[in-house]
């Protein structure tokens, strides 16, 4: 009698370990999933009110209020027109006659002084004290503090917290910049 109660029991654990494992379907048991029907990802027209136009009342006066200038050309006074172009600063020549850019600044450079050597980061996002600088593997207390750089025409100010400056340099070329510390020692940086 045992024997034939083994293959039933076999089977009926064999089914209930198979139902806690999902779909019947997906080792051909039972039904497959049947695809769901396409929903309209639109909604349907709503009715609403016309849009209508009325004229803003002007603001409450500030009796402390001081009148701005008048206005003649239909700019604020000290605003750049809309259709001005943005003003980008030309490329400056260096002692070597290249000439440079911001965004030839950008990048990994190596930066050395006092007899150390670390890595020198600069990107174009706008900063305290003008774009974002980072430095990586630096022992020096003044060159871990850059956190910021500023090209002013050949010349590249780099600067600490709050846009404090830490350094100025001078390109001798696209890839060499040469100059001090504001304590005195040389810096430099180069690809």
């Amino acid at each position: 009698m045992f024997r034939r109660l083994a293959p039933i029991g076999l089977v009926a654990t064999l089914a209930a370990a198979l139902s806690g494992c999902g779909s019947f379907g997906a080792i051909g048991l039972g039904p497959m999933e049947q695809p769901k029907p396409v929903v309209s990802d639109t909604l349907p027209p709503v009715a609403s009110a016309p849009v209508t136009r009325n004229a803003l009342a002007p603001p409450p006066m500030d009796p402390n209020a001081q009148t701005p200038p008048p206005i003649t050309d239909g700019a604020m006074p000290g605003a750049t027109p809309i259709n001005a172009a943005p003003t980008t600063p030309p490329p400056v020549s260096t002692a070597s006659g290249a000439e440079i850019g911001r965004t030839d600044l950008l990048g990994g450079w190596t930066l050395q002084s006092g007899g150390e050597s670390c890595q020198l980061f600069m990107t174009l996002t706008s900063w305290t004290g003008g774009y974002r600088a980072s430095t990586r593997g630096c022992q020096s207390p003044t060159l871990k503090s850059i956190s910021a750089w500023s090209l002013n025409g050949s010349q590249v100010v780099l600067a600490g917290a709050n846009g404090v400056s830490v350094a100025s340099l001078s390109s001798t070329g696209k890839t060499q910049f040469n100059g001090q510390i504001n304590g005195g020692a040389a810096v430099s940086f180069y690809r």
